[in-house]
């Protein structure tokens, strides 16, 4: 316990033991009375900004869901037409690689009348020296032309002989030539 001066409530007597005092008496000197406790703020509009703020946020990811879904949508068909355009793409370089093949280009130069060189010679494209002797290619000759057989059908043979019997009837030359008359110089060695 403490010595020294004696405390305000030792000094008193006891107030349930002295009977009715005064609220005066009871304060101790340097308190206040606390002021009345305010309302509480109303709850309303706290509780409208947060159901707007989880409104607006719900509203945000949908949207963003939308839009990653669209988006989604739109790689995969762009995907899709890349895959196209990739076999397009291969299927047209296998033609021109079919196309440019030696065989392919010696069959339509062949084609286009071109004879093919037994010696061919080579430019060298650093100094343009030409190395080999070139000589220049030899056409095969051509394949003979058909000729008509020298014994016709009897039936083919009558209906020539009737087809000259008319036009010497009516004065008209045959304006075209017999396969005979038809075949070419070089071949009956005149």
């Amino acid at each position: 316990m403490r010595t020294g001066a004696p405390t305000a409530a030792a000094a008193r007597p006891d107030s349930r033991l002295a009977g009715a005092r005064t609220p005066t008496e009871v304060r101790p000197r340097g308190l206040r009375l606390v002021p009345p406790v305010r309302r509480p703020a109303p709850k309303a509009p706290f509780v409208v900004l947060l159901g707007a703020l989880l409104t607006t946020g719900l509203a945000g990811l949908l949207y963003l869901h939308t839009a990653l879904a669209e988006d989604s949508f739109r790689l995969h068909d762009l995907a899709t037409r890349s895959a196209v355009l990739a076999d397009q793409e291969q299927a047209l370089e296998q033609e021109v690689a079919e196309a440019a093949s030696p065989s392919r280009l010696a069959d339509r130069a062949e084609a286009m009348g071109m004879v093919r060189s037994e010696n061919p010679a080579f430019i060298r494209l650093s100094d343009g020296a030409v190395l080999g002797k070139p000589k220049p290619g030899v056409a095969p000759p051509p394949p003979p032309a058909p000729t008509a057989s020298a014994s016709p059908s009897t039936s083919a043979s009558a209906a020539a002989e009737g087809a000259e019997g008319d036009d010497a009837a009516d004065g008209a030359a045959d304006p075209t030539p017999s396969a005979a008359e038809a075949s070419p110089a070089g071949e009956d060695g005149r």
